[in-house]
């Protein structure tokens, strides 16, 4: 007898109680102990029907990547100063970034951990990867306009992608071990990143309660690294 077809709403729902499940049993067991039958027990169905919505285990994983992507991204865009003087915007951005590591640490090393499988292979996962950087790029991009950030913006945000997700992926991995935190350390990235109009001073950031007073905010992610001051002549 064939099976009842479902609607695509019963079919959503149901994929995302099964991934809001995988990732319960993520945050506190790891990778390894997500199965189908997990998933089938922990929802009270049957074992084989978790196939009706994910064709495998790595399609789910894809799956339950894709969705703390699109955490991540809300999560950084609901907190962006858009419309805030650039330093503010840039600063109410790294804030973010720090704010969802600290708050979901699991979520963060699951998106960007070594053990990826190509997003060549999944588009849904390649979208949200590019969306993200993408994202990056349009806080770059911002910042070239204003003339405080010089260069290419897809370089650029390459530069910032890996100065600022290389400091996260060490906290998260627990690696930052010779005396600086994560909190110690991203102020002062965010200033070398953005660079600063006075020769041989340090540029002062906006505090957080500066962003605080500035709630009325949307979104978006990057920067990177800073114009230099061309040295005037001698004399």
């Amino acid at each position: 007898m064939a099976r009842a077809q479902l609607s695509p709403e019963t079919v959503t729902a149901m994929r995302q109680k099964l991934l809001g499940l995988a990732l319960d049993i993520y945050r506190t067991e790891g990778l390894e102990a997500i199965s189908f039958r997990r998933l089938a027990d922990a929802a009270g169905i049957s074992h084989t029907l978790p196939y009706r919505y994910f064709e495998s285990k790595e399609a789910l994983l894809v799956a339950l990547r894709v969705l703390c992507m699109q955490r991540f991204e809300a999560h950084v865009r609901a907190r962006e100063a858009v419309d805030a003087p650039l330093p503010l915007r840039i600063r109410s951005v790294g804030d973010a970034y720090v704010d969802f590591v600290s708050q979901y640490p699991a979520e963060y090393q699951l998106i960007f951990s070594t053990h990826q499988p190509s997003p060549d292979q999944y588009p849904e996962l390649l979208a949200g990867r590019r969306s993200l950087f993408d994202h990056a790029i349009e806080v770059v991009q911002a910042g070239i306009d204003d003339g405080l950030l010089q260069g290419d913006a897809r370089a650029l945000t390459h530069l910032f992608w890996l100065s600022l997700h290389g400091l996260m992926s060490l906290h998260v991995g627990g690696q930052l071990v010779h005396g600086c935190s994560l909190n110690d350390l991203i102020e002062p990235l965010v200033a070398r990143i953005i660079g600063s109009e006075a020769a041989h001073k340090p540029m002062r950031l906006p505090t957080r309660a500066a962003i605080n007073q500035q709630q009325r905010f949307k979104p978006v992610d990057a920067l990177i690294t800073p114009r230099r001051r061309r040295p005037g002549p001698r004399g």
